[in-house]
């Protein structure tokens, strides 16, 4: 069938079907499809050129399913353009239907566009359950029609078009920075976990027992990544969200990290914070942002949609998320809720899915159980309090232990990391440090 054919078909029927889309987004779609081919076969079976209200896009809807139905591809812009301009007429609408196919996505139109798409194409193959058809496969007992019915809703999905072709792209591994290294804070450590620093879309947690410094471990990430120290790279854009201490209580942590001012020196030595913090985000250019949340009121859900809601309304995403700490959030699943085992294994599951699905690195903390390291040893995977199945989609786990001795040394208190879990490096390594409690900071030893 041409593409003459199909519009006819179309405007035959046009009052008969559903037009749910806006004339921009009707415009928005069609750049979709010639930028993002790989999203848009998944909606592309349920697309028909009489669902657009305009006679233009129409056209090239009609364009574009033929050649998918006559090539089993989507065309390239170029194509698309020589296929119309071979057809079209001085009589036609020329310049709006080519001027339609040369379009571009624009970046913020197509997380909305790839959403609205997603949503509408769903709601059409699953409503298919209540067709004639799928009732009588239903009285009939035919469960396998209506299975694979929601099988193929299932499969309406935003497919990556991130794949690293191997042979294609053999020259990018021998780039000096081809692994995107972050900072941890620590030069020592980040030499050790992967080769220099860990990555985004990796996670790293510590592992401590109650009062020996999670959080503080936390905040001197936070600042860190901010600075983008140790590693030579520009600094990056921080989240952190508490479920433990306030947003305020957090900040006065962070400033103390970020200045070396005692907590208890800040109304004193305010004009002086002043001057650095400015001078800090004058030099970094980056923005840090500390929001709180309930413990066990927060999902890996309401991350999402708190990410939603900065892209759309501070234009702003964040490099590093930091979590404080994993342990009080609750699963996206209200089944897995009910067990803590259950629960914060899949927790983790989670946390290592939003690293991965935004692209970020991210920072967190886990409880050791009521044994912990005792004496001088280092706590271990085996240490992991409630849910030991936790660790294994962690990337990076590094154990916080202090003893009596560390506790009372002078001039500062010390406390030592262990390398439990190192996905990329070596484990089993113990790091000396020493503590500032006044001023939340930590520094490795010489």
């Amino acid at each position: 069938m041409n593409t003459l054919d199909i519009l006819e078909k179309a405007e035959e029927s046009q009052s008969d079907v559903d037009q749910p889309f806006g004339p921009y987004e009707e415009e928005a779609i069609i750049s979709l499809a010639l930028d993002h081919p790989q999203f848009f076969t998944a909606v592309m079976g349920f697309l028909d050129p009489k669902m657009f209200k305009r006679l233009e896009c129409q056209w090239v809807v009609g364009e574009l399913l033929n050649a998918y139905e006559q090539f089993n591809i989507v065309p390239t812009r170029e194509i698309l353009h020589d296929l119309i301009a071979g057809k079209i007429t001085e009589d036609d609408p020329f310049e709006e239907v080519l001027g339609l196919v040369k379009r571009k996505s624009n970046p913020r139109e197509i997380p909305i566009v790839k959403d609205t798409l997603l949503k509408w194409a769903k709601d059409r193959q699953f409503g298919l359950l209540y067709s004639d058809e799928a009732l009588e496969a239903y009285r009939m007992g035919n469960y396998q029609f209506l299975e694979e019915l929601v099988l193929q809703a299932n499969r309406i999905a935003d497919v990556s078009d991130s794949g690293f072709w191997f042979f294609e792209n053999l020259e990018l591994l021998f780039q000096e920075n081809v692994v995107d290294h972050r900072t941890t804070g620590f030069s020592k450590l980040d030499k050790l976990l992967n080769n220099g620093g860990p990555s985004k879309k990796e996670v790293l947690c510590w592992l401590a027992g109650t009062n020996v410094g999670k959080s503080i471990m936390l905040c001197n990430n936070a600042i860190a990544s901010l600075r983008g120290e140790h590693n030579g790279e520009v600094g990056q854009d921080v989240l952190l969200i508490t479920f433990e201490l306030d947003a305020i209580k957090t900040a006065l942590r962070c400033l103390g990290t970020a200045t070396g001012i005692p907590l208890h020196s800040v109304i004193e030595k305010q004009e002086y914070i002043r001057r650095t913090v400015t001078q800090m985000e004058r030099t970094y250019k980056k923005k840090f942002a500390i929001y709180e949340w309930a413990p066990d009121e927060c999902s890996v859900s309401n991350i999402y949609a708190l990410l939603d809601n900065l892209k759309r309304t501070k234009g702003w995403k964040p490099d590093v998320i930091i979590l404080d700490y994993m342990d009080l959030m609750l699963s996206r699943v209200p089944e897995m809720n009910k067990k803590d085992y259950d629960r914060q294994k899949h927790v983790a599951n989670e946390v290592r899915g939003l690293a991965k699905n935004e692209n970020v690195l991210v920072f967190t903390a886990t409880q050791t159980n009521r044994g912990g390291a005792m004496g001088d040893g280092m706590a271990d995977l085996d240490q992991v309090a409630e849910s030991f199945a936790k660790q294994f989609s962690l990337d990076y786990v590094v154990s916080l232990n202090q003893n009596d001795t560390d506790r009372k040394a002078t001039p500062h208190p010390r406390i030592n990391f262990f390398i439990a879990k190192n996905r990329n490096g070596p484990k089993h390594v113990r790091i000396e440090c020493e503590i500032e409690y006044d001023k939340m900071q930590v520094r490795e030893l010489l």
